[in-house]
């Protein structure tokens, strides 16, 4: 019976040995897939992280583009704005507006400033159509106009 032991022994050893081996060798089947599997989807994510970044960068740089043309248009307007500003007659334009913007708030502000300011212009409108046809023409060559009435009080103390 020794021998019968020790080959039934033997026979289950081998069984035992030859099962084990097969389960290793499906384990190292698996893991092996698995790495591939793994490398495989770190590559696919390498990829569309790539795709990502390269269409990133490419509206980055459209947008740099951009916003150096929208620069160069703005110094452009500042310079033809300056430009404009310099020009002759646009401190009177500037002047003229001036006093329309104030004489438009004093009429918000002040009702009665409407009738006087018309019945003042209306002098000033009949002053320039009589000096541009008449004798005051002549008289303006001859004396220079008068400045602006300035009202100072001086205090004169008769003795």
């Amino acid at each position: 019976m020794d021998t019968f032991t020790f080959s039934s022994f033997l026979i289950g050893l081998a069984i035992g040995l030859l099962l084990s081996i097969m389960v290793w060798f499906r384990g190292k089947v698996k893991a092996r897939q698995q790495l591939r599997n793994y490398v495989e989807e770190n590559s696919q994510l390498k990829n569309h992280l790539n795709t990502t970044m390269n269409i990133t960068a490419k509206g980055n740089e459209a947008l740099n583009k951009e916003l150096s043309d929208k620069q160069k248009t703005i110094d452009n307007l500042k310079s033809t704005i300056s430009a404009l500003k310099e020009k002759p007659g646009r401190d009177k334009l500037r002047l003229l507006y001036l006093w329309d913007k104030s004489i438009h708030i004093m009429f918000e502000k002040h009702p009665g400033f409407a009738t006087m300011w018309a019945s003042v212009l209306k002098e000033a409108e009949n002053e320039i159509s009589q000096s541009e046809s008449g004798f005051l023409p002549l008289v303006k060559k001859v004396f220079s106009p008068t400045p602006p009435l300035i009202s100072t009080k001086t205090n004169t103390t008769d003795d």
